[in-house]
């Protein structure tokens, strides 16, 4: 009863664990594309519609909110002038809303209003066509009905407002290509509040999808694949390498991405800039070294924008360093072939350093070749492609903001229910293989009270000691099982032995098998009677085996009315199947003739009547021996050999010793031998 207790508890145990599992990491694979008018920049997959259509996009960490261009005027005449022919691969495909069964307009509606929403700070203006769509994130990953899709099509006003400026840009991202939203806020159409259906990443949560509300995200660089001029002396320098795509991860993060460090970063208080890092200094090295930006600022990480936007006093820095030239038609810092050139072969790098707070703390330093730097801008940004430097003077503090070339050498991993964040430099370990790190949820009985993503990590020795643990776990089940079921297979074989004991037949009693029939006292009692056998008992109408006599008499009745009825029956009674007319021995039972009835009720068991049974001397009985015909029937081997048949055989070991008076006459018989049990006839008999 332990035993069972005790599995019983096992497996309760192991079927909890399993029920609590929370699922774990998801992985985004890139779409191993690199593209866009501003990059390029490695995009990732999504489906959208009903049948799903695939689209590729870049990830925004500021918008709750999916955008992909419109078929029909995102590469219209109004957006380009002169449409480029390769138009719609480049801005990763045309969602067909007229191919779609499943969307449901919502209608058009601004992306911000009166400086709130999706990179308002920065002077993004947009209307979209929003609506309920299906979407779903990766070649084949999950998908939902009913999630908020916003289509950009119209060529006007998508421009980027420089708000010192009257002059108005083209906006770099929203008329070129789409954009996957990370941010957990709800959609809201028009201003705060506002709200629609909540964002595809709590819905990933919601549905128990991922297992907390975090992501990881990097995006990737093509320029590790060369250098025009590799130089090994330079750790950090890009050459020697494949171009690496960025890397998106739900509830988790790669530890083989990134360099490790003791910051952690705390959420802003503002929902639309809630990433906010303090930004020690920016410093460069190259043909000489110096100092970008000396005072500390808080500056805001959005992937949605490609450019740095920095302070004033900062451009200038960059513009001495780098020998820079802000384009007036463009409003790009545009880098002419030779400058490029030169600029690659400096070798230059700048290095930015963060904490989380401006008074000091720890801090983590991130390193950029200028390779980093070095990007194209293609129409309608330029009217001819061209190499650009992606910095922008921000107008004041609201818009200072690393935009999606600084996640290209940093690694963000953000927890959204402990309110923390991690910035990391990327590693580049070329064929380095994956290590996917949960990050778990604040909730769940499993975890502490961590409070950040690195929180979640954990050790070696922990992780050996959870498989370890699970091994042995497995194995103590496995042998309670084992021992339970030998137990109940002893039990059920020592039940069935019983059963089968309950059923056997009666010990066959020898003395009624060996000696003469009537010594068997089980047939009369304990005591025996003064007539041990009747004429019926020998000449019944059938014939009985000598293991029959030693039976009681009501089991012989009972088998005659077995036999009456057409059955036949064991020595027990039961009905067990027993072939008809046959010995213990399975040999068919010899039929012995009918013996005549004595009026004194004495017999010989297979032979003739005894003469003068009560009466002659010992000479009448030899002489009426010698003048009776041997018997035909029943005579056993004499002592000394002779068969029966032949002159002269001994009287039969069956013969009664005893008359009608037996009882009377038993001691005046001490010269007969007397048959019992104990001293038969003859012992060197067949018996």
């Amino acid at each position: 009863m332990r035993l069972e207790t005790t599995i019983g508890i096992l497996l309760a145990l192991v079927a909890g664990s399993f029920s609590e599992d929370a699922p774990g990491p998801l992985v985004v694979p890139a779409s191993q594309y690199f593209e866009g008018n501003d990059g390029p920049w490695s995009t990732f997959d999504v489906r959208v519609g009903t049948p799903e259509q695939y689209i590729r996009v870049l990830v925004s960490t500021a918008s709750p909110h999916t955008l992909v261009p419109l078929a029909g005027d995102a590469c219209s005449r109004e957006v380009f002038g002169t449409v480029p022919p390769d138009c719609a691969v480049s801005r990763g495909n045309l969602y067909e809303v007229n191919d779609s069964s499943s969307w449901v307009n919502a209608g058009l509606y601004g992306i911000n209003d009166n400086g709130v929403g999706l990179a308002a700070n920065l002077g993004y203006d947009a209307r979209v066509q929003f609506g309920l769509e299906h979407l779903g994130i990766g070649l084949n990953g999950p998908g939902f009905e009913n999630k908020t899709v916003g289509l950009i099509a119209a060529p006007q006003p998508f421009y980027l407002s420089v708000i010192k400026e009257t002059r108005r840009f083209m906006c770099t991202d929203l008329d070129n290509s789409g954009i996957f939203g990370l941010n957990s806020q709800p959609l809201n159409f028009t201003t705060l509040g506002n709200q629609s259906t909540p964002s595809f990443f709590t819905t990933l949560k919601d549905e128990k999808k991922i297992q907390s509300l975090s992501w990881s995200y990097t995006a990737g660089a093509k320029y590790r694949k060369s250098s025009p001029k590799p130089s090994a002396s330079v750790s950090n320098s890009p050459s020697g390498l494949k171009q690496v795509y960025g890397q998106l991860i739900f509830s988790g993060y790669d530890t083989s991405r990134f360099k490790e460090n003791a910051v952690s970063f705390t959420m802003a208080e503002d929902l639309t800039r809630d990433l906010v890092v303090s930004l020690h200094s920016v410093s460069y090295s190259g043909s000489n070294s110096a100092t970008l930006l000396s005072t500390p600022i808080d500056i805001y990480i959005d992937s949605t924008d490609p450019n740095l936007w920095l302070p004033e006093e900062a451009c200038d820095a960059f513009e001495r360093a780098f020998g820079l030239t802000l384009d007036a038609k463009s409003g790009l810092y545009l880098v002419n072939d030779t400058h490029r050139n030169r600029l690659l072969g400096t070798n230059a790098e700048v290095s930015f350093r963060l904490s989380d707070v401006k008074p000091g703390g720890e801090t983590v330093t991130i390193v950029f070749p200028y390779a980093a730097f070095d990007l194209t801008a293609k129409p309608p940004l330029v009217e001819e492609e061209s190499r650009y430097f992606p910095l922008k003077r921000a107008n004041n503090s609201g818009q200072y903001t690393l935009g999606r070339t600084f996640l290209q050498e940093a690694y963000l991993s953000v927890d959204y229910e402990r309110k923390v964040f991690n910035v990391s430099a990327c590693e580049w370990n070329q064929g380095a293989e994956e290590n996917i790190v949960p990050i778990t949820s604040k909730d769940s009985p499993n975890v502490g009270g961590g409070s950040s993503s690195s929180g979640s990590k954990l050790s070696g020795g922990t992780i050996a000691g959870i498989v370890i643990g699970s091994v042995l776990g497995g194995l103590l089940l496995i042998a309670a099982i084992a021992v339970f079921i030998l137990r109940k297979r002893r039990k059920w074989i020592g039940t069935g032995f019983a059963v089968a004991a309950k059923k056997s037949e009666p010990a066959a009693d020898e003395s009624a098998l060996k000696g003469p029939v009537f010594n068997d006292h089980s047939r009369h009692g304990s005591t025996p009677s003064s007539v041990p056998f009747s004429a019926d008992d020998i000449s019944g109408s059938r014939s009985r085996s000598t293991a029959e006599y030693a039976r009681p008499a009501s089991a012989a009745a009972s088998d005659s009315a077995a036999a009456a009825a057409g059955t036949t029956v064991e020595l027990d009674g039961d009905g067990t199947a027993v072939r008809p007319n046959t010995e213990l021995d399975g040999h068919e039972i010899q039929t012995l003739p009918p013996v005549a009835e004595n009026p004194k009720g004495v017999f010989e068991l297979p032979g003739t009547e005894v003469a003068g049974a009560a009466v002659g001397s010992a000479a009448q009985r030899k002489g009426q021996d010698d003048a009776r015909p041997p018997s035909a029937v029943g005579s056993l081997q004499s002592r000394d050999g002779s068969r029966e048949g032949q002159n002269h055989s001994p009287p039969s070991p069956l013969t009664s010793t005893f008359d009608g008076n037996w009882g009377l006459e038993r001691n005046s018989r001490a010269d007969s031998l007397l048959v019992s049990p104990d001293h038969p006839t003859w012992r060197d008999g067949p018996f």
